[in-house]
């Protein structure tokens, strides 16, 4: 939970660098329902970023997210259950602290013992026992001796030879010389490069506890009796800079911006600001404090991060003062839609919905009220010369040079609460309002003057050099000009697509305009949109400023982003380019959110070049030139991969699974600690899948992972910083289950071909069977039509023709008995196609003497000849092709012999590369134009049959009059159609043999 801290003091408004103060920095706490240890006696950040705390519960590590307990190896254990402090090992590690026993390294998961065998002397009894040199050297003191670490032992520099009960504290300052206190009065200090033991200081005031070396010459000593004193050094000479700091301490912290942190034996945390103890020494005075509220927390510890951050632990948990980039201002609790300007005196004025305008003249002193009154929610600051305006219900009101002032009051139609206020460089001043006029009044001194010919809500204003006057709103994507009493609009039509216009910034030139749908910029001729690379972060844009760099700030919903200002006039040269922005919110020190509606730009450039946001009930400011710069991502760290059945720790060498273990879950993390809500990741599996983003989870879980070798990889990023991207990976292999292996798969392939062919030569021989029970009974009804029926029908036919001849007939039966044997011919006919058609045998492989068999017949029943010619060497034709062509050629065959009235018939084969040719030609009276044209004749479907049958296998069919007359049939079949291949041929043989002989008898 992230908690506000009170502000005690106002921020300096001067141009030079602000005090730091506690305004400077955000409270979040982490209590034991965030997983949070208690009773934290010790805390530490490593080389790895990661944050280590001890206490009654062993020790603990945070990654800015999660607590995770610290679990000793198998065979391992601590020598204590309450450890004591934590500090950083050099190259990598924890020191830890016992209080009867040597210290405990932990390094790469490990716990080494620290005694007399490996060197140190003495136990750790004072609560600051470790300490470092410049170089990083580890140093720590005891009851006996004063060592450091090196090449895996300790090595006593000083014994023990003095009063009292032995060192209480080490320190090295920036120059190298060690300081010691000891277990009674008195400061020993060894100078650099001295082989001489610690040398005794004289008394200095009785403090005994600890010292501590601070930047800028500064040696701080306390204790809990006396408190602390602070001391400027010139080498090993002190000289007492302030009066003594009346507070009994427990822990003490100088930072490296030179601030001092305290925490008391009431367990209260303090702050003393470089300014203030700067301030007290020109006077020897006692500095004043910053309390930080801790809320009955028990703070018992205190350090500061790489970062910057400030953490403290104790009883309660834990707790981090992380720095913001923006500086609140102290404002009133109950104070609401902020607006704010600042003179060229560098005073505050700030108008509110629900206060007198108050005017903060310097940071010593307090808010004062004017008698401007609430509802002020237009003010503006002339940059010429540095007048700040406001706007209320009354009029327009001079805040700044001297005392506030009511400058004009409105019309007599005036009424509500004006939007903006502005003046151009003639002196006029306008303001606006949707009850004032059509929008905007101008008073030039004299007389009020309507500024629009037609009505709109004015958001917005701003002048440009040319002192023309731009106005937004109106609506969606409106923007007026004035200039010289010369109105013009802009919208869509010359690319206005920022929606409704709440932000107005004149840059040299260029025009940049801000809205509810993104920003642009307007060079004379058109607009031009700015493009992020995420596509929402300019959603509501309500302020814009560019500053001394370059630099584009844009205030949304969300906060305020920075644009580099390279990405700036990347944009602005190649419209289109995205542009990077860096964001500010509520963790940076942005107070609240903005009123997309009122007090309008929320962003303003004060004169000393700083950056001022004001929100619905705050107040803040950025020193552009002095942007905290983004933290660097730590290394990732891949933790452990766990299965359902086991865990392990990730190593260089990688993990290997089981055959078993083809679920598993990947633990990782990256200790950062400052803004761990920004860091987001992706990952994936080489080999397995491709890249996904998980936003802020720290785990990836994998199913059905098959056998093999893999690479897991991940990234981290932190948003709006692409260029500060972190990698990491773990080589991952599974052990193949036997059902994976090359030779199961090998085996199954086999069984399952051998499977295959078996059902195939199964189905092969119940086809032959099937194909030959066929055949045997169409050839049977065949042959019983053919001696039954066709054998009746042709001797009735003969007889007929013989009474036909007789002369004892009469003359008009003989004729009808003629009649009635051509009939009975025709009827012979129609059986005998029909017993070629059931004695038809699927790709039979001699087509030209299946055609030979059928012409001759025909030959028995009418007087025309028949002649087969063959071109070229026959070839094995596709069955079902084959099949189709012998019912078109037999059809063509029927046509010449019965209807043509022919004297011969030729059938010719030609056996071409390109195809199978078949040509069917007869001398007869040729086929009538009119079945040509109609495609054949009325209830007769034998042409309409050959010509689906040719669509069918992709064959070419012509039917005309021959040139010297009867009739030619034309069927041209393409070689990839008609074609089969010698194979395919030899398994059809093999499929009607196999039929053959599995027929029954």
């Amino acid at each position: 939970m992230v908690l506000a801290l009170v502000m005690l003091a106002a921020t300096s408004l001067q141009a030079s660098t602000p005090p730091e103060t506690l305004a400077s920095f955000q409270r979040t706490s982490f209590a034991k329902s965030d997983g949070a240890p208690a009773g934290i006696s010790g805390m530490a950040q490593t080389d790895d970023g990661f944050l280590w705390m001890s206490g009654t519960k062993g020790l603990t590590r945070f990654d800015g997210v999660q607590f995770t307990p610290f679990k000793p190896a198998p065979g391992e254990h601590f020598l204590e259950a309450q450890l004591g402090m934590l500090f950083p090992a050099e190259g990598g590690g924890l020191w830890i602290q016992n209080d009867n026993a040597g210290p405990t390294l932990l390094k790469n998961g490990h716990l080494t013992h620290f005694g007399l065998g490996q060197g140190y002397v003495g136990a750790g009894v004072t609560p600051f026992p470790f300490f470092s040199d410049p170089l990083g050297a580890v140093w720590s003191v005891s009851n006996k001796a004063v060592m450091y670490f090196k090449d895996d032992a300790w090595h006593v520099v000083a014994p023990t030879v003095l009063s009292g009960d032995g060192f209480g504290k080490g320190a090295f300052d920036a120059d190298g010389n060690l300081w010691l206190t000891t277990g009674g009065p008195g400061l020993l200090v060894k100078p650099k490069g001295s082989a001489k033991p610690p040398m005794r200081l004289p008394d200095i005031g009785g403090f005994d506890g600890n010292v501590f070396a601070g930047p800028a010459g500064l040696l701080y000593l306390a204790d809990r009796q006396n408190g602390i004193a602070i001391y400027r050094r010139s080498g090993i000479a002190l000289t007492e800079m302030t009066a003594p700091i009346p507070l009994p301490i427990i822990a003490v912290l100088p930072s490296r911006t030179g601030a001092l942190w305290l925490i008391s034996n009431k367990y209260v945390v303090s702050h003393v600001s470089p300014e203030a103890i700067a301030a007290a020494g020109k006077s020897h005075s006692v500095p004043p404090l910053e309390e930080v509220p801790q809320l009955g927390r028990s703070p018992l510890n205190i350090i500061e991060d790489r970062d910057g951050d400030i953490w403290t632990g104790g009883e309660g948990g834990l707790d981090r003062l992380a720095r913001t980039a923006f500086h609140p201002v102290g404002l009133p609790d109950d104070i609401h839609e902020v607006s704010a300007s600042i003179d060229s005196a560098g005073s505050l004025w700030v108008g509110s919905e629900t206060h007198p305008v108050l005017h903060l003249a310097s940071p010593a002193a307090p808010w004062n009220s004017t008698e401007v009154p609430s509802l002020t929610l237009a003010t503006y600051a002339d940059s010429a010369d540095g007048t700040v305006w406001a706007a209320n219900k009354l009029g327009i009101w001079k805040l700044s040079p001297g005392t506030p002032q009511l400058v004009v009051k409105y019309p007599s139609s005036g009424r509500g609460v004006p939007y903006s206020v502005i003046k151009d460089k003639a002196g006029t001043l306008f303001v606006s309002s949707p009850h004032l006029g059509n929008g905007v009044l101008a008073w030039d001194g004299k007389a009020w003057h309507d500024v629009l010919k037609k009505h709109a809500t004015v958001k917005v204003m701003a002048v440009d050099r040319q002192n023309r006057l731009w106005l937004g709103g109106g609506g969606p994507n409106q923007l007026i000009g004035l200039s010289h009493g010369i109105e013009q609009r802009w919208g869509e039509a010359q690319n206005l697509r920022v929606g409704t216009v709440r932000s107005l910034l004149v840059d040299g030139d260029v025009l940049w305009v801000g809205g509810d749908d993104g920003v642009q910029f307007f060079d004379g001729k058109r607009f031009t949109s700015l493009v992020s690379r995420d596509a929402e972060a300019f959603q509501t844009v309500t302020g814009l400023v560019r500053d001394a760099a370059g630099n584009l700030w844009v205030q949304t919903l969300d906060g305020v982003m920075r644009i580099p200002a390279a990405d700036v006039r990347k944009a602005m040269a190649l419209p289109g380019s995205r542009v990077t922005a860096r964001l500010f919110d509520a963790t940076d020190g942005v107070p609240s959110v903005v009123d997309a509606d009122r007090m309008l730009p929320s962003l303003r450039m004060g004169a000393d070049g700083r950056i001022w946001t004001h929100t619905a009930s705050g107040l803040a400011w950025i020193d552009p030139a002095r942007v905290p710069k983004a933290p660097a991502l730590p290394p990732i760290v891949v933790e452990s991969v766990s299965t359902g059945s086991a865990v392990y720790p990730a190593s260089a060498r990688g993990v290997a699974l089981t055959s078993a273990e083809n679920s598993f879950r990947i633990t990782y993390t990256t200790p950062a600690l400052n803004h761990p809500e920004r860091v987001h990741f992706a990952y994936r599996l080489a080999g397995f899948n491709d890249w996904q983003d998980v936003g802020t989870r720290r785990e990836a879980v994998f199913t059905k992972v098959p056998a093999g070798r893999y690479q897991f990889e991940v990234r981290a990023v932190r948003s709006g910083d692409t260029a500060s991207a972190v990698h990491a990976s773990l080589a991952l292999t599974r052990a193949p289950a036997y059902y994976e292996t090359w030779w199961f798969r090998a085996l199954a392939g086999f069984l399952l071909a051998f499977v295959l062919w078996f059902a195939y030569r199964m189905r092969v021989k119940a086809l032959g069977r099937q194909m030959h029970i066929r055949i045997e009974e169409r050839e049977r009804i065949a042959r019983d039509l053919h001696d039954t029926l066709l054998q009746g029908v042709q001797g009735l036919q003969l007889r007929l023709q013989t009474w036909a001849a007789s002369p004892r007939i009469e003359a008009t039966h003989r004729q009808e008995m003629t009649d009635v044997a051509l009939r009975t011919r025709d009827m012979l006919v129609d059986g005998r196609d029909r017993i070629l058609a059931l004695r038809r045998v699927d790709a039979s492989p001699d087509l030209a003497g299946d055609l030979r068999a059928i012409a001759l017949d025909y030959t028995t029943l009418y007087r025309a000849g028949f002649v087969l010619t063959e071109e070229g060497a026959p070839r094995p034709l596709v069955p079902e092709v084959a099949q189709e062509i012998l019912d078109i050629a037999r059809e063509g065959l029927r046509n010449a012999f019965v209807h043509a009235n022919a004297g011969a018939v030729e059938l010719c084969m030609q056996w071409r590369r390109d195809g199978l040719h078949v040509l069917v030609r007869d001398d007869g009276d040729g086929i009538d134009e009119a079945v040509l044209r109609d495609g054949g004749r009325a209830g007769h479907w034998g042409l309409q049959g050959m010509r689906e049958r040719a669509e069918r296998i992709g064959a070419r069919l012509v039917l005309r009059r021959g040139d010297e007359g009867g009739t030619e049939l034309s069927l041209a079949v393409p070689a990839r159609a008609a074609y089969a291949s010698a194979r395919l041929w030899r398994r059809l043989r093999r499929v009607r043999q196999a039929g053959s002989d599995q027929a029954p008898d």
